[in-house]
């Protein structure tokens, strides 16, 4: 790259070459995305735009955000506070995670979390944790909450069986954040194994294969809503067609890190992309410095 033009999807397809022969998806396409990423911040820069103009320009003003929680393992009422908090602090829609030993208990809990959501959006997430009779059995049970998704029901890599899975279920699938390629998002689409596109901004290589993955589900008429990077995402997400909500991982954001020197943050529900050049992503280098691991 050293000496090349800074052109991100022609840098990026060229690096691909190079790079996928050590693997189609994993710390090939992470590495990638670094530099992609770069690439579109320095070429924002130099046009003197926030990132959003030089991606063609803004298809809404803001994004609508909905809370997420690493929250299988608070109790019944550690989880309800939590919701109750989402809410006061002005999310609406809450997702929540599912996977105890016994499917009795999880429906408790969702229809506790469903008392405090009331009508707006409750989504689930099962982190790859079941087999397809399992997924099966929780999602009908499921089925009277009205989950607005259920997410990674079974293995990411295993797209034969969310299309078995689809047929056998009501509630709508979700995939996508341990999905790496255009060719895996293609195939899970073209089996009508899921409903919601989840693609992970930095696990499939940055915002050039992004935008080409943004496309295929728009292709297929399905929306997006992207895995995790609040703060970059949502600045994407504000250019696509199909955008439809963002996740905001409670404590996960380089916001809640305190990792950057200009927080970006969600605002009753929604997020706005910065004004200034680039993509505004600015870390605050001296708090890093300070939990540097060697």
């Amino acid at each position: 790259m050293i000496g090349q033009e800074v052109a991100p999807r022609a840098l990026w397809h060229s690096c691909w070459h190079h790079v996928r022969d050590l693997g189609t998806g994993g710390f090939t396409t992470t590495a990638l995305a670094a530099i992609d990423i770069a690439l579109w911040d320095l070429v924002a820069k130099e046009a003197g735009k926030p990132l959003t103009h030089v991606l063609g320009g803004q298809c809404r003003d803001r994004v609508p955000a909905y809370a997420s929680g690493i929250n299988l393992n608070k109790s019944v009422q550690e989880l309800v506070d939590q919701v109750k908090g989402w809410k006061k602090d002005g999310f609406k829609a809450f997702k929540v995670k599912v996977g105890k030993p016994e499917i009795e208990e999880d429906v408790e809990r969702l229809a506790k979390v469903r008392e405090v959501a009331g009508r707006l959006p409750v989504m689930v997430d099962a982190n790859q944790g079941w087999n397809i009779g399992h997924a099966a059995r929780a999602i009908n049970a499921y089925e009277h909450l009205s989950p607005h998704w259920i997410e990674e029901p079974l293995l990411a890599d295993d797209i034969d069986g969310h299309a078995k899975l689809r047929r056998l279920v009501t509630s709508p699938i979700a995939i996508g954040e341990n999905v790496y390629t255009i060719q895996q998002f293609n195939q899970y689409l073209a089996q009508g194994a899921c409903d919601f596109i989840q693609a992970d901004i930095v696990r499939v290589g940055g915002i050039t294969p992004y935008l080409d993955i943004a496309a295929l589900a728009r292709a297929w008429n399905v929306p997006l809503a992207p895995h995790f990077m609040m703060e970059l995402t949502g600045q994407v997400l504000c250019c696509l067609p199909n955008g439809y909500i963002l996740e905001n991982i409670d404590g996960g954001s380089l916001t809640d890190l305190r990792a950057l020197a200009k927080p970006l943050k969600i605002v009753d529900g929604y997020f706005t992309p910065p004004k200034v050049p680039g993509h505004g992503i600015e870390f605050d280098r001296a708090y890093l410095k300070k939990h540097s691991v060697t």
